[in-house]
């Protein structure tokens, strides 16, 4: 199967019993008495599908708060849509239900050609339509195609199947019409309008190059806002660029010379300052050493002095040895007694010799001061040189900062009253700019090029398509079909020459029924997308009780129509293409009894206690 297959209408709410409507595969027809809600079941559909915003306001509606909508969506299997009564987005429940089946997956309700998670894309989709664009009039501007603008192929209301214009022209309104006839193309070839060109409207060419005239005549008058009242001559400007850059040939050269000769001696003395004050750090550390081997010296002075006093002690101790003592005046032979000779003798032996480490010491600290005070002079003389030379080169520094400063000074005046001078050159180029873009917009053509591109079915296509619809007609054994034609001037059925809207209402109903049906069958031989079903409200109003009905007497013509057998023949029709199509017939007459067993009737009486009186339970 292809397209979308309708398998129940259900209403829910609380504290009140939910109100269904089934659908076979096939023919269906919903007839019976008026206001009983057969008409509002088509509306329910197209709202449910998201063709349309929003509920007829009835007393019955008011006690359901949901509707639910049973489908089969191509080969993809069963599905149900539900909608609040109030409206809103929708949810796609998997499988049928006439309650929450899990979760849902919500769709929005309205169209948008960049998302898919609307209710619409997923119908086109399964339709084979999506991503479908239509040319809406004769500059090539496009529309995505939508369920809203299809549903009238799927949906044929009451009003819509009786009315004087042409069933192409769905919307009566002479703008519409290109979109129409194009949508009507689409249909009966399968080629939508996406390789169509868009060109603006001559209206809107107009518009849009007196914008742009307006902007750019607002940009120059900025422009000329800013060069003032008495703007300076351009080519005076152009002379007074040159003349100061001849005058600055060479002072940026300068400068960055003047600069760089400034940072060589600032660094140079940078550096000998540094130097000089590691070397004074050094000098000082001398200072401070020899000072402390001075004192080192001293220490050594006095060690010797004692030394040289022991030294001579003991020389003149050891002299008396071998001598008659001097306290008991015994001989040297005599003596028994020993005044400790042998250890005077050891420490002068001592103090000799540790006098002579001190000399040798001394003598080595001196060698070593005499080196110190040599290092210590020429550190005196060479940071007396660089503070010498750190004077010059402040000198040096001090007579070069006015020649830099005089220079940058200058360098800096050019600069400013060269950015000056460019900046007037610059809104005169950009004013010479806009002139001449101005120039351009005005010479461009707001005219019509070339010849718009047809709209519509080709001849031929039409002409085919007419053949179909002469077939249906005498399929149904309309009266005259074999004078059936279709107008593709006037969008419209003619029978032996006399145009659809000639005819009384009921004749019109059954010629539009045959517009769609002949639509779809169209389709099918052509292997071409359509809804998959079609819903027909009052097709066969010409059989209607011109006593109960509101629709009045009966014309002659439709007093013919009604004495023929149109209406069996209409319906055994319509079952006959059940494997391709579903259709759904909403009337007020009794259906004829020998299309019984070849569809599913579904009879509103109108009345309480006598069968089902309506769609809708009646509130109490």
């Amino acid at each position: 199967m292809t397209g979308i297959r309708l398998r129940h209408l259900a209403f829910t709410g609380p504290n009140i019993e939910p109100a269904e409507l089934e659908f076979d595969d096939g023919l269906n027809i919903v007839y019976g008495a008026s206001n009983t809600g057969k008409s509002f079941a088509s509306k329910a559909i197209l709202f449910v599908l998201g063709a349309s915003t929003k509920l007829p306001e009835t007393e019955e509606i008011a006690a359901y708060d949901g509707v639910w909508l049973g489908i089969t969506l191509a080969d993809r299997g069963d599905f149900t849509l539900y909608r609040a009564t109030r409206g809103g987005h929708l949810k796609l429940y998997v499988g049928l239900c006439k309650g929450p089946n899990g979760n849902g997956e919500v769709l929005r309700q309205t169209h948008d050609q960049k998302r898919i998670d609307t209710v619409s894309h997923r119908m086109l989709d399964a339709i084979g339509l999506a991503n479908k664009w239509v040319v809406r009039d004769g500059n090539g501007k496009k529309e995505s195609l939508s369920i809203r603008l299809l549903s009238k192929y799927a949906v044929v209301g009451e009003q819509d199947i009786m009315s004087e214009s042409s069933p192409v022209y769905l919307s009566g309104s002479p703008q519409e019409r290109t979109f129409e006839q194009n949508l009507f193309k689409l249909l009966l070839t399968g080629t939508d309008d996406s390789a169509a060109v868009t060109v603006q409207k001559v209206t809107e060419r107009k518009a849009a190059k007196a914008a742009k005239i307006e902007l750019v005549d607002e940009l120059l008058a900025q422009l000329d806002a800013e060069l003032g009242e008495e703007p300076p001559d351009k080519k005076e400007t152009d002379e007074q660029l040159k003349r100061l850059d001849q005058n600055a040939d060479g002072l940026l050269a300068r400068l960055q010379n003047a600069q760089n000769e400034l940072d060589g001696l600032v660094i140079k003395r940078r550096a000998m300052i540094d130097h000089c004050r590691e070397l004074r750090e050094r000098a000082g550390e001398l200072e401070l050493t020899l000072q402390r081997f001075a004192k080192l010296h001293a220490v050594y002075s006095s060690d010797l002095d004692r030394l040289h006093s022991i030294e001579e002690s003991g020389y003149v101790l050891v002299a008396m040895a071998g001598r008659d003592c001097s306290v008991c005046g015994a001989p040297p032979g005599a003596q028994k007694h020993n005044h400790a000779a042998d250890e005077i003798s050891m420490a002068h032996t001592a103090a000799a010799a540790e006098a002579r480490k001190i000399e040798r010491e001394q003598r080595e600290l001196a060698h070593v001061v005499v080196s110190l005070e040599a290092e210590f002079v020429g550190l005196s003389r060479t940071i007396d040189k660089l503070t010498a030379d750190t004077e010059k080169l402040d000198g040096a520094i001090q007579r070069l900062r006015p020649q830099e400063a005089s220079l940058r000074e200058s360098y800096e005046f050019y600069n400013s009253k060269r950015i000056e001078i460019l900046k007037v050159l610059d809104l005169y180029q950009r004013r010479e700019k806009l002139a001449a873009r101005r120039t351009e917009i005005g010479a461009v053509s707001t005219k019509r090029e070339g010849e718009p591109a047809p709209v519509g079915p080709d001849s031929t296509t039409i002409f085919n398509f007419g053949e179909t619809v002469k077939a249906v007609l005498k399929a149904w054994k309309f009266p005259d079909a074999d004078k059936v034609q279709f107008d593709g001037m006037a969008n419209d059925i003619t029978v032996a020459g006399k145009s659809r809207a000639a005819n009384g209402k009921g004749v019109r109903a059954v010629l539009h029924a045959a517009f769609n049906v002949a639509v779809v069958v169209h389709c099918i031989e052509s292997n071409l997308p359509h809804p998959g079903f079609l819903v027909l409200d009052t097709p066969l109003l010409t059989y209607r009780e011109p006593l109960t009905s509101r629709h009045g007497d009966l014309s002659e013509d439709e007093a013919v129509l009604k004495a023929t057998t149109l209406a069996e023949h209409f319906y055994k029709h319509l079952a006959s293409l059940k494997s391709y199509v579903q259709v759904i017939v909403i009337e007020n007459s009794d259906p004829p009894s020998t299309i019984e067993g070849v569809a599913r009737i579904e009879t509103f009486t109108g009345s309480q206690g006598n069968g089902r009186a309506g769609l809708l339970a009646r509130p109490a």
